[in-house]
């Protein structure tokens, strides 16, 4: 393993904030609250005063008085792409320049031996770009250790504790960035391919023996499922999941599979870690200090604690490159009305409740005019009652719910295919709307597409060709 000085300086430093941030948890939540709206202020001047897009974005709004951050408009990812060069505060950053790089990216490369650039995966067809200089890239690395102590990853004496990372396949990807960046000899560190086939990501595990296993709720909840079954062998001490959403199912599996109930991580490429549950898994802490979100409905005003919103708007509070400044997100939050009782001030996340383009909006079963919005977890939750699921995916149009269902019992098949549809009529039915007709259908595996990562879209809105209509899909971000 070689280790660059850039490399081992920014991870030195990372350490260092991150002590520095550990203080925050003993902070009052009034504390934490003023000290977030003095980053937010900064931000958004530092942005005015360097980006070409945020001086015209902020144009006749007097940033010298207090302002609220419902005094500025919003923004979004396709704005942001489209005017990259505007964007930016380095006129060296040209978006061209980005993805030739991106193209040939390995390890913990730098462009300019200032930036780390990654992407998004792209496929709602709208690629996102996203670079961070070394100060902010420092910031990431802190939070990064701060999650890990708050799940019980720490260095050890005598012993490198062994950590197991599954994601994306490629260093241009924040799941595989992060661990490169960060692996300087403190653990012994082995990161897997999503995308890999199971027997050869069960060969490398039973290999490995991690003490600690980071992948994607999908492929924990698959690996658990073989750790059930005794074709898998392993005794990681915590399992930790990120980058999609972790379904009560699949938490069941892995705390049934291995006897320690998942830690959940939040993040995205834009911010890497918005959040993570602590040891009492009573919600996701949202790391307030570096990151703002407000959970807003469908016309961007503030919903309350306890409600469910339409998307949230992200402020990054430490990037002074790429300024994200009220940026939609079209993930569904609901904020906890009440603190954590392990005493940190941070606002917690009781709900993620996938992504608002992935809503069903189905005709009213009254009659009336109109459609009523369906959450995608009707779906998933449908599904994940029959336990001889191993895994799934579904995808709805104005043409109806089309699913995939890996069930390797074949007598189960009959069962499931008679009972899943009567299920997701009758509590389609019970929100109000019309059941859709239903194609369900038995496969052997389902793909884990490189562009995404290797995630899976456990329940998405498509759009197939010819399809008109209110169910087609809206871009995401």
């Amino acid at each position: 393993m070689k280790v660059s000085i850039p490399q081992a300086s920014d991870l030195l430093s990372g350490v260092v904030i991150a002590a520095r941030l550990a203080l925050h948890d003993r902070w009052s939540a009034q504390r934490l609250a003023a000290y977030q709206a003095g980053l937010f202020r900064q931000s958004v001047r530092h942005a005015a005063r360097s980006s070409a897009f945020y001086r015209e974005h902020f144009r006749g709004i007097d940033l010298t008085r207090p302002f609220r951050s419902a005094d500025l408009p919003v923004t979004n990812k396709r704005m942001l792409m489209e005017r990259f060069e505007q964007v930016v505060t380095d006129p060296r950053l040209r978006r061209r320049d980005l993805e030739r790089h991106l193209a040939s990216t390995t390890g913990d490369s730098m462009l300019f031996g200032s930036y780390r650039v990654v992407a998004s995966g792209g496929t709602s067809g709208l690629r996102g770009i996203f670079v961070y200089d070394r100060a902010a890239w420092r910031v990431i690395l802190a939070n990064t250790i701060r999650w890990q102590r708050l799940i019980g990853i720490a260095p050890q004496v005598g012993r490198r504790m062994r950590i197991c990372s599954i994601g994306a396949d490629n260093p241009m990807h924040m799941t595989s960035r992060i661990p490169l960046s960060g692996d300087v000899g403190l653990f012994r560190l082995r990161h897997l391919q999503a995308t890999d086939p199971l027997p050869q990501l069960i060969a490398a595990l039973e290999s490995f023996q991690p003490d600690a296993l980071v992948p994607y709720p999908s492929v924990a909840a698959l690996l658990g499922r073989e750790q059930i079954a005794g074709r898998l062998r392993i005794a990681p001490r915590v399992v930790a999941t990120h980058s999609e959403l972790l379904t009560p199912e699949m938490a069941r599996l892995i705390e049934q599979a291995w006897g320690t109930r998942p830690f959940n991580h939040y993040g995205m490429t834009e911010e890497p870690n918005i959040g993570s549950d602590c040891s009492l898994h009573a919600g996701i802490h949202l790391f307030e200090d570096t990151t703002m979100i407000e959970v807003v409905d469908e016309d961007d005003r503030p919903v309350p604690d306890g409600v469910m919103g339409a998307r949230f708007l992200l402020t990054n509070l430490y990037n002074r490159v790429q300024p994200l400044i009220r940026y939609e997100v079209t993930d569904m939050l609901c904020k906890a009305p009440s603190a954590c009782a392990c005493g940190r001030p941070f606002a917690l996340l009781e709900t993620i409740g996938g992504r608002s383009e992935d809503m069903l909006r189905l005709p009213r079963a009254d009659g009336r005019p109109g459609l009523v919005p369906v959450t995608p977890m009707v779906v998933g939750l449908a599904v994940e009652a029959f336990l001889g699921v191993r895994e799934y995916a579904a995808e709805h149009d104005s043409t109806g719910i089309r699913i995939r269902l890996v069930v390797p019992d074949s007598g189960e098949r009959h069962a499931i295919g008679t009972a899943l549809p009567e299920r997701l009529r009758h509590d389609i039915a019970a929100h109000g709307g019309v059941p859709p007709p239903l194609d369900i259908r038995f496969v052997d595996s389902l793909e884990r597409s490189a562009q995404r990562m290797g995630k899976l879209n456990i329940v998405a809105r498509t759009r197939p060709a010819g399809t008109p209509g209110e169910a087609a899909a809206a871009a995401p971000n």
